[in-house]
């Protein structure tokens, strides 16, 4: 039986070291372009496979593909915006098309129509699809649809629809090219940010390296301060 006055061990927890290189890429950013000015000041030290001016070269166009994918990837929420208000209007203004043709063929038959204006039954409701090319689709589709009702004179008709259907299109475009751009960006930012990581822990072994007693000192010197990362 353990005797309740024998005391528990004392568990210990190893602490957390703080990492050499950030992993942000505004923090890997500023490192980069703070080590490069540092590199350039001690030309003495080489590496076989880069040299100060390549890395200080790689900093620079890393610190531009980042504030690239920054700013094209904040467009996006603008156009992803647009698209949102454009979608609640559509979703409001589809009854005014029902409503249309209840008149036209009345209750029994109007229904029947919803195809030729893409609109589709979506759990209990006929609405325009959800997914957004298809919802771009079938707005193209209304207007067709409209002239051959001859509905396209009403309130909401030919009109309204086609800047509705006109402004959607020029929306989803946009977010799909944006899509691509910042895809683009992303992969030339990472490519950059790989070689900069590689570089900057090469550099801390040449450091510790030549620098055996004083490393932490010198390090610190050259701008590896972990306490900001």
């Amino acid at each position: 039986m353990e005797n309740p006055g024998t005391p528990l061990p004392e568990v210990t927890t190893k602490k957390r070291s703080a990492a050499n290189t950030p992993a942000s890429d505004l923090d890997i950013k500023d490192l980069a372009q703070t080590i490069a000015s540092s590199w350039k000041l001690n030309p003495a030290l080489t590496l076989v496979w880069t040299d100060a001016t390549t890395f200080d070269n790689t900093a620079l166009l890393f610190g531009n593909s980042l504030g690239q994918r920054m700013v094209t990837g904040g467009g996006r929420a603008v156009v992803t915006n647009d698209l949102k208000n454009l979608d609640a209007t559509i979703n409001k203004h589809v009854d005014y098309l029902k409503d249309y043709l209840k008149e036209k063929y009345g209750k029994e038959n109007y229904a029947s129509h919803f195809q030729q204006f893409g609109i589709v039954l979506k759990g209990t409701t006929y609405t325009f699809p959800a997914d957004r090319n298809k919802r771009n689709e079938a707005l193209k589709q209304t207007l067709l649809a409209l002239q051959a009702t001859h509905l396209q004179d009403r309130t909401y008709g030919l009109v309204f629809w086609q800047q509705l259907s006109e402004q959607y299109d020029a929306a989803l475009n946009l977010s799909i090219s944006t899509d691509g751009s910042v895809a683009g960006l992303v992969k030339t930012k990472n490519e950059h940010k790989q070689h900069i990581v590689k570089t900057l822990n090469a550099l801390i072994h040449i450091l510790k390296g030549n620098y055996p007693d004083t490393y932490p000192n010198v390090m610190r010197e050259w701008g590896f301060q972990k306490e900001k990362y």
